[in-house]
């Protein structure tokens, strides 16, 4: 009896989705988006605050790719709470509150490069708990 019952729990733990599953699977949705950006982008550990204008540099004339990546990683979720108890502060938690999706003039938020891995945990953090965002609504 106990064995059934190891096995079910082994087989729901195999099967669970990390954060970066969910956003690759995500991202594997958006229509019209840049392939090259989201196969070197579109992952937790391949995108941080070291890197962000290289991302947004190469990416954001990309058609929707830096829109549709971002919904993807937020979850157009209002992380706001989660970023001011990491120090988000400011202009920045604009970033946070997902839910109208990202800003788009990226210039007047350059300071903001230096709370991207608080957001990015944030993201992170919501997307282990929840469904990945889908791009078919």
């Amino acid at each position: 009896m106990i064995l059934p019952l190891i096995a079910i729990s082994f087989i729901a733990f195999v099967s669970a989705e990390t954060p970066n599953d969910k956003l690759k699977s995500c991202c594997s949705t958006i229509k019209g988006g840049d392939k090259d950006c989201i196969d070197r982008f579109c992952d937790f550990n391949a995108i941080s605050q070291t890197n962000i204008l290289n991302y947004l540099s190469t990416c954001s004339d990309k058609g929707p790719t830096v829109g549709r990546m971002w919904d993807c990683a937020s979850l157009r979720h209002d992380h706001s709470k989660c970023c001011e108890a990491k120090g988000v502060e400011g202009k920045c938690l604009e970033y946070c509150a997902a839910q109208d999706g990202v800003p788009t003039n990226y210039l007047d938020y350059l300071f903001c490069t230096e709370s991207f891995n608080e957001i990015r945990d944030c993201f992170h953090e919501h997307l282990d708990k929840n469904a990945a965002f889908s791009h078919s609504h």
